[in-house]
């Protein structure tokens, strides 16, 4: 057994890499949980070298901040906080079964409110090969503490507006018939099962309680034919999927359900080594049923779908596609870019369109982790060695800079984008990010864009400094005549003797609107002894709105020592 090589770097950090990563991998490999087609199939790995690779910690921290509730200042209430933290990250590869998990215990007691809790971020991802080129098994799950609702109260205090958060569990079993002939091409029968589940009985996300936020459940099928390096020039994907969604589970919210069926076909052409045209037409057919039905035309969603543009890769370090087309009812660009501005300097970027609950996406995060589980495989097995920050870095090629998870109700069209910009140097490492995301539920939307700038420089060979700042937009816009003729849609239980539609409304709308969160943080750690580190970080979170309601700032600090194993 060996164990992996790792750079020191604090808990908080592990947990937000892991959440970057496994965001980021999504984002490469096009979520295939939405109502779309999955991403292209690669052959599965075959592996020659067996490994297992391990990091593991525990550490201990006391916090304060002067505004555990995230709530406007004349109500903010101080909070000291003792934890402790436990964190493993391991990566195992043999010849038939490869896998990862990654993630952070943390035990924490605040002591005014005398109250013991826990927080959770773990995820695993494996893939399993029954018959070389044949059948294959992928298995991917997840727990996490997670953002409730459209305008959740951020923060770097993970025990910070704790009302705020709930319990998201969530697994993905997948079986599926891959087979690559002689000729290079190859055929892939793919069935997909998952589930999320989301606890937030003791949130108070809404005005009315918890037991809001629904649970979700997807059966997905696929068939496809790739016809690899069987053409010179010309290769073509062509397949068909089909996808049942059902979100419910609410005590207050309604059910959501689809079905959606997909005829493909993708293309690319190339017209020399560097530059190939690409494109892909298809036709959706698209049913929804109960809220779905309600906020969304099956007339609108289903149709032809079209999209074209190009490929290019001028050189080794460069591979950009950029591709127009038009689905669900609207235009839209479908794009990834990988750029090595230099040997020390990455820019990544990419947009899409999809159709999907915010259940489905929370979920396909680590059916993407899935197949970059693989890539880690293949380096590995070429003889490196990859720390669990390092196997995450991987991961995190298409970083997209979405470093929080939120749930809520109902399903949506999403225009998304993000961009990338990532520097290291011999002692310093810099990444600067930004995001652009645009949901329309039907009866509210939801709008997101943002940056962030986190800087790691190593001042000695012992001490290491670090800072982020963060920027989030958030506009979520309710409209009060949906909600008067729609009340269960937005929380409130219209059969409760006490309900009156538009005072209930006017609160709804109260606490939303258009928000500006702005969060920043400094820290240092020092290495004492060969695996053993102290470290200090402050914070500091702030929101802005024209709305009063939604305005809040917190301060907040943490020391501790690590032990690594």
């Amino acid at each position: 057994m060996t164990k992996a090589n790792g750079s020191t770097f604090r808990t908080s950090r592990l947990r937000r890499l892991l959440m970057v990563g496994a965001c980021s991998a999504a984002a490469a490999s096009a979520a295939v949980a939405q109502v779309g087609i999955p991403a292209t199939s690669t052959a599965p790995l075959k592996l020659r070298t067996d490994y297992f690779g391990y990091s593991a910690g525990v550490s201990a921290r006391v916090g304060y901040t002067d505004n555990i509730n995230l709530v406007r200042n004349e109500l903010a209430e101080d909070e000291i906080t003792a934890s402790s933290v436990f964190s493993l990250g391991a990566i195992i590869s043999k010849p038939r079964v490869t896998g990862i998990v990654l993630g952070d215990l943390d035990l924490s007691y605040l002591t005014e409110q005398d109250n013991f809790v826990v927080n959770q971020d773990i995820g695993l991802a494996s893939t399993f090969t029954g018959v070389d080129n044949w059948l294959y098994l992928d298995v991917s799950g997840s727990t996490s503490r997670q953002l409730l609702g459209d305008n959740a109260r951020f923060s770097r205090n993970l025990n910070a507006a704790r009302q705020q958060r709930g319990n998201v569990h969530s697994y993905s079993v997948s079986p599926y018939v891959y087979h690559q002939m002689s000729d290079q091409s190859a055929v892939e029968l793919r069935y997909r099962f998952s589930q999320v589940f989301i606890d937030d009985r003791d949130a108070d996300a809404n005005l009315f309680g918890g037991d809001l936020f629904n649970d979700s459940r997807t059966h997905e099928v696929s068939a496809s034919y790739d016809t690899g390096a069987l053409l010179e020039r010309l290769r073509f994907r062509t397949g068909v999927y089909g996808n049942e969604t059902v979100e419910d589970g609410s005590a207050i919210f309604g059910r959501f359900e689809y079905r959606q069926g997909t005829v493909f076909t993708e293309a690319q052409f190339a017209l020399n080594r560097a530059f190939s045209l690409t494109g892909s037409v298809g036709y959706d057919e698209v049913e929804t049923e109960d809220g779905a039905a309600q906020f969304f035309d099956e007339d609108e969603l289903s149709g032809v779908y079209w999209r074209g543009g190009f490929r290019a890769s001028p050189g080794r370090r460069t591979n950009v596609r950029i591709e127009y087309g038009r689905r669900f009812d609207d235009d839209f660009i479908d794009a990834d870019i990988y750029y090595e501005l230099s040997r020390r300097f990455v820019f990544t970027a990419g947009a899409s369109r999809t159709f999907q609950t915010r259940a489905q996406q929370n979920n396909s995060l680590f059916q993407g982790v899935s197949r970059q589980v693989l890539e880690f495989a293949d380096r590995l097995k070429e003889g490196g060695e990859l720390s669990p920050r390092g196997v995450v870095q991987s991961a995190n090629r298409f970083a997209n800079g979405f470093a929080d998870r939120r749930q809520t109700n109902g399903l949506g069209t999403t225009d998304s984008a993000f961009a990338n910009l990532t520097g290291a140097f011999e002692r310093t490492e810099v990444n600067l990010s930004g995001f652009y995301a645009d949901t329309d539920f039907g009866f509210r939307d939801n709008l997101n864009y943002g940056a962030a700038l986190n800087v790691n420089r190593r001042l000695t060979r012992r001490l290491t400094a670090y800072g982020d700042l963060t920027w989030r937009h958030t506009d979520t816009t309710v409209d009060a005549q949906t909600c008067i003729s729609s009340p269960q849609f937005f929380g409130i239980n219209p059969n409760d003797p006490l309900f009156d539609p538009v005072t209930s409304c006017a609160q709804i709308v109260a606490n939303n609107g258009v928000t500006d969160t702005l969060i920043g943080s400094i820290g240092a750690s020092m290495r004492v002894y060969d695996n053993v580190s102290v470290f200090a970080e402050f914070s500091h979170s702030e929101r802005f709105s024209e709305n009063d309601i939604l305005e809040y700032t917190e301060n907040s600090a943490v020391a501790g020592v690590t032990l690594e194993f």
